[in-house]
């Protein structure tokens, strides 16, 4: 009756530790799709004026790509140690690529990760709004 007890306690100890673990990354991960959805929208703001004077509406993918990753550093919940933006962008659209290393805790006694790393992507693109 002993063995069984210390048995079940391990296995409820086991199943607290993924609960928390798990828990973490789906925090993280909605954290780093806020961030990438909102520095995409930020970049694809980056409108060619010119363009848009001649009722075309065009990127700058230069200054989308600049809005984009320095959106995405101001954002509340970001750790420069253990997140790093990617942006790219053509005339039409801009993908931020956000990675992120959650550390895991009670994990660590069943298994040799140190860290879960999550990536997430998001694409905007401008829209003319009548």
């Amino acid at each position: 009756m002993i063995i069984w007890s210390l048995g079940l306690l391990l296995l409820l100890f086991f199943a607290g530790a993924v609960a928390l673990d798990l828990w973490r990354v789906v925090s993280s991960h909605g954290t780093l799709t806020a961030v990438a959805d909102k520095s995409a929208v930020a970049g694809a703001a980056e409108i060619d004026a010119r363009a848009l004077r001649s009722n075309q509406l065009r990127l700058v993918p230069t200054r989308a790509v600049t809005s984009a990753e320095d959106f995405a550093r101001t954002q509340p919940g970001w750790d420069g140690g253990a997140m790093t933006v990617r942006a790219t962008a053509d005339s039409s659209q801009v993908s931020v690529e956000v990675t992120g290393q959650v550390p895991v805790t009670l994990l660590r006694m069943f298994t040799s990760a140190r860290v879960i790393e999550l990536t997430v992507d998001s694409r905007a693109s401008p829209a003319l709004f009548e």
